[in-house]
């Protein structure tokens, strides 16, 4: 019995990066999102205190104080969604950029699966965020941090919705 799918039928061909402009985008925001996961996220998950140096934990600290007092009180939850993002998400963002820099096919699953994740966890997160016990105090300004991991996802779930996101039918 034979199972002629359309990509038995059909071949493909890769589409070079220089082609697909806007993916340049997200690989920035990828590897942005990986600094993020290793440099903030780390800190989170092993609940270190933001406050107590003047290095990069200061404007840490400083920004926590000024826009996100949930950031500083790092409550359990918000320690484990940390640590998810620093340890899977972390390094799947550097496989996710590197993936849409060459172009590959099979990384398709994991960034949808990466896109719902991201955008569940962030339903807990911002609720909390506006009607937790930590309120901000600036919510506009606490929300420009949040909206690239609210836009990214929505924006690699519309691109990936093809099969072939990386190819194109010769």
């Amino acid at each position: 019995m034979s199972s002629d799918t359309r990509d038995d039928v059909y071949a493909y061909e890769p589409i070079p990066l220089s082609e697909r402009p806007r993916d340049r985008w997200f690989i920035a925001f990828f590897l942005m999102f990986a600094c993020t996961s290793f440099f903030v996220d780390r800190y989170a998950a092993l609940d270190v205190d933001m406050c107590g140096e003047q290095t990069m934990r200061g404007a840490l600290c400083w920004y926590g104080q000024t826009f996100d007092p949930l950031f500083l009180a790092n409550p359990q939850w918000l320690r484990v969604i940390s640590g998810i993002s620093a340890w899977v998400f972390g390094p799947l963002y550097l496989l996710l950029a590197w993936a849409f820099w060459r172009g590959v096919e099979s990384a398709r699953p994991p960034a949808l699966v990466w896109a719902i994740s991201i955008l569940y966890s962030l339903v807990l997160h911002l609720w909390m965020e506006f009607f937790g016990d930590y309120p901000s105090p600036r919510p506009f300004m606490m929300m420009l941090f949040y909206w690239p991991y609210v836009l990214v996802p929505v924006a690699v779930l519309i691109r990936l919705r093809e099969t072939r996101p990386f190819s194109r039918m010769l």
